[in-house]
């Protein structure tokens, strides 16, 4: 008998309309791999439905017209009992194919975890901490990996002093700077300041998505991204690079998901074997300090001036839409997807079977 897998999608994130591509791709590539599939979508409200209709509704965003609603809560006592109750039994494994803030920070992957059924991904400290940009890139300083120079600053010291800020900038960080969301992706709410007259403006929008805003100098380089799979033993699929055309100030949201001629994944990336070395040593170091496990995508800068390597940052649960890297990296490797999807879902099951064996002893 086939195992049976949930899919987790949409969610109550800015990265909604992302996951529902990533979910059609992920579920696509299950059934190839002679999966069960359980479609359950997380509507931007917070609501668990268990999905009955066509992938395509999932695609188009009229999947809540094909949902199933959930019993009656009598006798669900435990988030097992809950998932079981929206997916009609206890699956074998659960796949998250959701992105962004209430996703893949932490909150989650507490509640799965909770339900002691193995899911895909980091677990919850990882999944926070990488989250949380300032963060990571405290506990990348302390691994000894390169950066760009960044700071940060509050809503409330974007209110009360800016004029601070601004010094603190123009003397530690230069311009032009970059401004993201200190928790976010998909480039969602991010905005590159030329000069200092810009930078209240940038602030003031940047701080809406977030409140804490990460600034950080602006490079002009090259963006390179690997994919990271495992656990105690993690391997890496061929290294790839994101090529905007002249048009394109920066690689943003627009770019990656809008414009399909703003940007191109070229897989292998071309790089001299001394700088791929370098970046594959940082990639396993940085997945390793952070404490990821399942899978990852660490994206790196090379400095197009002087050929400088800069880690990014690392996103734990990668897309999986028809230009993500992360899929296209495992399948020019000879992983094709099914076999990639087929890999995470038994390393997640070997991983909770461990860790249960730990807690009976």
């Amino acid at each position: 008998m086939s195992k049976t897998v949930m899919v987790i999608f949409g969610g109550s994130s800015p990265e909604y309309q992302v996951s529902l591509q990533s979910a059609c791709n992920i579920i696509s590539a299950l059934r190839e791999a002679a999966y069960a599939v359980v479609r359950v979508g997380i509507t931007q409200t917070g609501g668990w439905y268990r999905f009955e209709g066509p992938d395509d509704q999932i695609k188009n965003d009229t999947w809540q017209d094909s949902v199933i609603q959930p019993k009656s809560c009598n006798g669900i006592c435990s988030p097992r009992d809950f998932v079981a109750s929206v997916c009609g039994s206890v699956p074998d494994c659960i796949f998250p194919a959701v992105h962004g803030v209430n996703c893949e920070d932490g909150a989650l992957q507490g509640f799965l975890t909770l339900t002691r059924i193995p899911y895909v991904g980091s677990k919850v400290l990882a999944s926070a901490a990488c989250m949380d940009k300032a963060h990571t890139r405290r506990l990348f300083h302390e691994a000894g990996l390169p950066q760009c120079r960044y700071t940060t600053a509050t809503r409330r010291e974007i209110l009360n002093d800016v004029e601070a800020i601004s010094r603190h900038v123009a003397t530690h960080i230069g311009y032009p700077c970059f401004l993201k969301p200190n928790n976010g992706g998909s480039s969602i709410g991010t905005r590159r300041v030329a000069d200092p007259s810009e930078l209240l403006d940038g602030l003031q929008y940047v701080s809406r998505y977030d409140p804490v805003v990460l600034i950080e100098s602006f490079v002009k380089a090259r963006e390179i991204e690997v994919s990271v799979l495992g656990d105690e033993a993690p391997i890496l699929g061929l290294i790839g690079e994101i090529v905007t055309n002249q048009s394109v100030d920066y690689y943003d949201y627009d770019a990656k998901y809008v414009n399909a001629d703003d940007a191109a994944v070229v897989i292998p990336a071309l790089l001299d074997d001394r700088t791929e070395q370098l970046i594959r040593r940082y990639a396993l170091t940085a997945y390793r300090c952070a404490g990821c496990s399942g899978l990852a995508r660490i994206d790196f800068f090379i400095d197009q001036a002087d050929g400088s390597v800069y880690l990014n940052e690392i996103n734990t649960l990668p897309g999986f839409t028809a230009i993500s890297v992360y899929p296209k990296s495992f399948t020019a490797a000879g992983m094709p997807m099914p076999e990639l999807v087929r890999r995470l879902c038994e390393d997640a099951i070997q991983y909770e079977n461990a860790r249960s064996r730990q807690e009976i002893k």
